[in-house]
């Protein structure tokens, strides 16, 4: 089914009408209003149809300045951040902790940043439905707080015995600190035009997937001057700073635009009774209270749903493989880097450590910064060919750059520890292994999430579950693995790995349309995108004997 995208995106169900809106509010900087309903390009070469359509109501977020827009943004974005680096902020420096506990070895704490990430897996599917219930906005303000208790839980487990105590932390954590980056993607469907949102979606996941990275450098260059407890605690300042920009700033984006809907009532204007509707539970956020528990349900069931169709099999497997290897990659640095050179390592220390992973760092702003300027400009520029009509799968265009990339720096990262070449080739491989990956991320969301218009929480959180898996796997695979290949063709399957499941996003780029029709077969309810809808607007030719026909016209009647 293809249809406008309803306010189900926000939380409730029902089609978008069409409005004939001039919505000045929502002017991006390279953009500016030419007529209701659509927006002129920088060079006035063509209209582009605003998607969804803005209702008349001063409360549609679509309606609402772009200053607005990017505050709220901005602050989900921060939450996303602070909750996601969180859970690995050990994962550099967990063999330091080693000594710590009474008869558990590196393999054992490589297992706490494994509980890490299946926490990071299971937390979506059992917190992400209570947003039915108290909305998007509380959950994530809660899940922040409950992601800062089990830092300071983590930093105070320094005892012999305090092993599993700590493991649990980590796993909670995960399950916490998760959410931010699950539920930022409704805010984004909320908030801006689909024109819009690949820009937006390539700031958020790229930002999130560099918290993964960031935290666990930034714990590295901490656990090199202090005790290993210090890098949960320094992590309490952004969580706590991430939570009071939610509370202060993030406002209810839920809105149905669907004909005869029944709205919430208004909530209050008061900022103090506005932040206590908002998040104290946050009930009041939810229209139809008398459908909640059906709607928390529904959201028990449909991500798993959007887990099994064809099109998130096909996406999802993508993922599994192009973002579960530099997930592995940063998981397992440390076992390769830290061991003393005569054990065929490199010696590093944590500091050491943390520094090589800036080389992540500078593939992933590189990342951040391509995916910025392509990725709504190539779709739109692939779809103002074929007459302005969209379809979903032109914003798959953009992952075929990093399709090729990424095989290259897994078999470069592969041969140089195998040959144990020099570390600047491992870091020449560690950017390309996250440029591409992280080039591709903020796409396959975008895209999955745009098939699913209705579900895009649910739909983040199966693809969530598909990006997670292979790491968690990894950790208790490396090593028989390994051994059994040796740590070059361990890298080099890797890079194999990727080249079949290019195979797949070609299948998807190419023959995608047939294959969303599949999911009707699982339930038509969530079988809708914004496919076939016209997006791109040509103007009328104008020649250049009208221009001067005109300009002579203008000149008669000044002599007049």
């Amino acid at each position: 089914m293809s249809v406008p995208p309803s306010a189900e995106a926000s939380g409730s169900e029902g089609v978008l009408p069409k409005s004939s809106t001039v919505t000045p509010t929502v002017t991006p900087p390279s953009i500016a209003i030419a007529a209701p309903k659509t927006m002129m390009t920088r060079n006035y070469d063509a209209s582009i149809i605003l998607i969804p359509q803005p209702s008349d109501n001063a409360e549609d977020p679509l309606n609402w300045c772009m200053a607005r827009k990017i505050i709220i943004f901005a602050c989900i974005c921060f939450a996303g951040f602070a909750g996601q680096m969180s859970p690995n902020s050990n994962q550099l420096t967990f063999v330091l902790q080693v000594p710590n506990y009474v008869n558990r070895t590196q393999a054992d704490m490589l297992n706490t940043v494994a509980a890490a990430l299946a926490g990071w897996m299971l937390g979506p599917f059992i917190l992400v439905p209570l947003a039915a219930l108290v909305g998007r906005s509380s959950v994530i303000f809660w899940s922040l707080l409950g992601t800062l208790a089990c830092q300071v839980w983590a930093a105070k487990m320094t005892g012999p015995n305090d092993f599993i105590p700590f493991a649990i932390s980590r796993a909670l954590c995960g399950v916490f600190g998760v959410i931010p980056a699950i539920l930022g993607t409704g805010y984004i469907m909320d908030l801006f035009f689909l024109h819009q949102r690949g820009k937006a979606f390539a700031v958020f996941e790229v930002l999130i997937i560099f918290a993964v990275v960031g935290g666990g450098t930034l714990g590295g260059f901490i656990a090199e001057y202090g005790p290993w407890s210090q890098v949960f605690w320094w992590t309490v300042g952004p969580v706590g700073a991430a939570a009071i920009a939610v509370f202060v700033f993030v406002e209810d984006t839920t809105f149905n635009r669907s004909p005869n809907a029944v709205q919430r009532p208004l909530l209050p204007k008061a900022w103090f009774a506005n932040r206590a509707a908002t998040f104290f539970p946050g009930v009041k956020t939810q229209a139809g209270s008398h459908s909640k528990r059906a709607a928390v349900f529904r959201r028990f069931i449909v991500p798993l749903q959007i887990t099994i169709t064809p099109t998130t099999l096909l996406i999802g497997t993508f993922v599994f493989v192009a973002l579960g290897l530099p997930i592995m990659q940063a998981s397992t640095l440390a076992i390769y880097l830290m061991p003393p050179v005569s054990a065929g390592g490199y010696g590093f220390s944590a500091l050491q450590l943390a520094f090589f992973t800036m080389t992540a760092w500078a593939g992933i702003i590189s990342a951040q910064l391509y995916g910025y300027l392509s990725n709504d400009r190539i779709p739109l520029a692939v779809a103002r060919r074929v007459s302005g009509i969209w379809r979903p799968e032109y914003r798959l265009a953009n992952t075929l750059l990093p399709g090729f990339l990424l095989p290259i720096g897994l078999a470069i990262y592969g041969v140089g520890l195998q040959l144990h070449l020099h570390y600047m080739v491992l870091a020449l491989a560690s950017f390309l292994i996250w440029f591409a990956a992280l080039l591709a991320l903020p796409v396959c969301y975008n895209y999955i999430v745009e098939c699913f218009v209705q579900t895009p929480v649910e739909a983040s959180v199966a693809l969530n579950s598909y990006r997670i898996a292979f790491g968690l796997m990894s950790v208790f695979i490396i090593t028989q693995w390994q051994s059994a290949v040796g740590m070059g063709w361990m890298w080099g399957m890797g890079a194999l790995f990727v080249l079949l499941v290019d195979g797949l996003m070609v299948v998807v780029l190419l023959r995608g349309h047939e294959v969303r029709k599949y999911t009707d077969r699982i339930s038509s309810k969530i079988a809708v995108t914004e496919d076939g809808q016209k997006i791109i607007e040509q103007p009328r030719g104008i020649s250049m004997a009208d221009v001067e026909r005109d300009l002579r016209s203008v000149e008669t009647r000044a002599d007049d």
